[in-house]
C-alpha cells in the first residue's frame, strides 16, 4: 500500500474543503479525546465523490434536490453538508457531546447570511440542514429522526467491531427498500472490515465504488466507498440493537 499523505489531521483547529466552487470551513477540536471532533479523510473522500457526481446519476443535483437524507456519526458534518449543497434536506447526527461542534459548523456555513455571502446562487441551491443527537440503537433517538430517509450517509464510522451491529440496525430502522446508503470506510483493521462486510451483506446489497469514480485528487487505496441497498428479505434478528 502506498504511503498515505493525509489531507487533514486531528491537530488543527479547522480545515477548509473546497466544494462546488466554495470553501467550506470546518471547525475541529484538537483538545478532545473524542474521535468525532475531527474531519477524517474518509469524509473528505465522500464529499468530493458527491461533488464529482453532481451532474448526472443517482447523486446528481436533479435527483437529490428536495430529498431527505441523514448522516450518521457525522462528526464535524462535512459529508452531510456536501449533500445539502446538492439540494438535499439533511439531518446531521452524532453523540450528544459532538452536537455542539456540528451546530457550530452549520452556523458558520449554512445560515442565510453565510450562504448569501458565497459565490454562486447557494441560497437557492442548498437544502436545509438540521442537527440531532442520535446514539446508534437508541429507539427514542431513531423515532425522533423520523425515517425512512431517501439517503443515509456515514463516513469513517466503522473502526470497532462492537459498533457495527448497532450501525446496521440503526440504518435498517431509518431506511426502506427505496433508500440508498453511502458508507465511506478507511481500512484500519482487516478483521473489522470483514465483520462489516459479513453483517451488512446479510441485510444489504453492497457495491464498492470503483476508484475511477472517485475524485482523482481525493482517493486512496485504503479508503473504500460503498453503495448499499436493502434486501427484500431480511435474516432473523439476533437482538434488536435498540434500547
Amino acid at each position: 500500500m502506498e504511503m498515505f499523505e493525509r489531507w487533514n489531521t486531528h491537530l488543527s483547529t479547522s480545515v477548509n474543503v473546497e466544494l462546488f466552487g466554495t470553501d467550506v470551513r470546518m471547525s475541529q477540536d484538537p483538545s478532545s479525546m473524542n474521535l468525532g471532533t475531527t474531519v477524517w479523510d474518509a469524509s473528505i473522500v465522500l464529499a468530493k465523490f458527491l461533488e464529482k457526481n453532481a451532474r448526472k446519476g443517482e447523486f446528481s443535483r436533479a435527483n437529490v434536490k428536495g430529498k431527505r437524507a441523514i448522516e450518521l456519526g457525522a462528526g464535524p458534518g462535512l459529508g452531510g453538508m456536501a449533500f445539502a449543497l446538492l439540494g438535499a434536506d439533511v439531518l446531521l447526527t452524532d453523540l450528544a457531546d459532538i452536537v455542539p461542534l456540528i451546530r457550530k459548523n452549520v452556523d458558520a456555513n449554512f445560515t442565510s447570511a453565510a450562504l448569501h455571502g458565497r459565490e454562486g446562487p447557494w441560497g437557492q441551491q442548498a437544502g436545509k440542514l438540521s442537527v440531532q443527537e442520535l446514539d446508534w440503537g437508541n429507539e427514542a433517538h431513531i423515532l425522533q429522526a423520523d425515517g425512512p430517509f431517501a439517503f443515509v450517509l456515514a463516513a469513517d464510522c466503522v473502526y470497532h467491531e462492537e459498533h457495527i451491529f448497532g450501525l446496521r440496525q440503526t440504518i435498517l430502522a431509518l431506511t426502506d427498500l427505496k433508500s440508498t446508503v453511502v458508507i465511506a470506510n478507511e481500512l484500519r483493521s482487516e478483521s473489522v472490515q470483514a465483520q462489516f462486510m459479513k453483517l451488512f451483506e446479510e441485510s444489504f446489497t453492497v457495491k464498492k465504488v470503483p476508484h475511477s469514480k472517485l475524485d482523482a485528487r481525493h482517493r486512496h487505496s485504503s479508503i473504500m466507498l460503498y453503495i448499499l441497498k436493502r434486501r427484500k428479505s431480511q435474516p432473523p434478528d439476533k437482538g434488536s440493537g435498540v434500547t
